[in-house]
């Protein structure tokens, strides 16, 4: 239902009022970063447009309600990658097969393309071919997170709805605190950004940072994390972001501020920081970042860094 997206409360009232008006837009693009809930949003748009019982407003018990959370709606197409890193012409063409009939059961037929931004040249044409003349019964969303990518003549045949990242408190309030507000705060409102493995993880590397200031031995949690992501290398940049948020956070403090993410680290006894010590972990920061395709010997490049974390703690 449309209570259960968390925020992008003007872009539900903007599509609840065309779908009251009946002046819906036979083409839409969803832009936004990856993670905020556009797929969500599109799903839900489907529902409301078709829903038997409340149209406007899906009510998720009706038969075609049902049907669309299942996956089973004969109304609701998906086009998006199937092999490759593009959309193919050929998948797009078997997708709009009889587009220009009359919907099996629906009001409105839905064409869902996500990511639109990977469509090759040809699919972006058959695409544009279809918007220059759409069929009555069929509305398009193009979910593109690097809308730039998209052609400019695609782009000027759709209503273009803009979703931005979520007030982390919002997050927070609407998942019952069943998701660690550090890991809200990290994913910068783009919560679906995030797998539960990797609020785990991240909530691993947090704590064994933290415990670096407490006096953990730094090798030993370098030794640990370096075996994690070895094994899973898209744990990389996780591991990367959770470090540069008390980085973050320490220089904060040490100009003065208070407004951080990582509270437990405020009463940490931290000596006089200065430019060149942090200089120096973001130098080892940066190595990291830059060596992961280059087989850097993550276990040494990570020692380094959290023994250089270790210095900046009052003896």
């Amino acid at each position: 239902m449309w209570k259960d997206v968390i925020g992008h409360l003007s872009q539900i009232e903007m599509l609840k009022s065309h779908i009251a008006s009946g002046q819906m837009d036979h083409a839409y693009l969803f832009a936004g970063i990856k993670g905020l809930g556009k797929t969500m949003v599109a799903m839900e748009f489907f529902k409301a447009i078709n829903c038997l019982k409340t149209p406007g407003d899906p009510c998720d018990s009706c038969p075609s309600c049902i049907k669309a959370i299942s996956g089973n709606h004969p109304d609701l197409v998906k086009i998006g990658l199937k092999s490759g890193n593009r959309i193919k012409v050929e998948d797009v063409r078997s997708a709009l097969e009889g587009i220009a009939l009359r919907p099996f059961e629906a009001r409105f037929r839905v064409v869902i393309i996500e990511p639109a931004e990977l469509m090759n040249q040809a699919s972006s044409n058959a695409i544009l071919k279809t918007l220059e003349e759409p069929p009555d019964t069929t509305i398009f969303i193009l979910i593109a997170h690097k809308p730039s990518l998209l052609l400019p003549t695609i782009i000027s045949r759709c209503q273009r709805i803009r979703f931005t990242p979520i007030d982390p408190k919002a997050i927070y309030e609407m998942t019952q605190s069943k998701i660690d507000p550090f890991v809200i705060s990290l994913s910068s409102g783009a919560i679906g950004t995030m797998v539960s493995s990797d609020a785990d993880f991240i909530l691993e590397c947090r704590k064994g940072i933290i415990s670096i200031f407490k006096g953990s031995d730094p090798f030993s949690l370098a030794s640990n994390l370096a075996s994690s992501v070895k094994a899973n290398r898209d744990l990389i940049p996780v591991m990367i972001s959770t470090i540069e948020s008390v980085i973050r956070d320490i220089i904060v403090m040490k100009d003065g501020g208070d407004n951080i993410i990582n509270r437990d680290i405020y009463d940490i006894p931290f000596r006089h920081i200065t430019s060149y010590d942090i200089g120096q972990i973001l130098d080892c920061i940066h190595e990291i970042r830059c060596g992961v395709n280059d087989n850097i010997n993550l276990k040494v490049a990570v020692s380094e860094l959290f023994l250089k974390l270790a210095r900046i703690i009052s003896p």
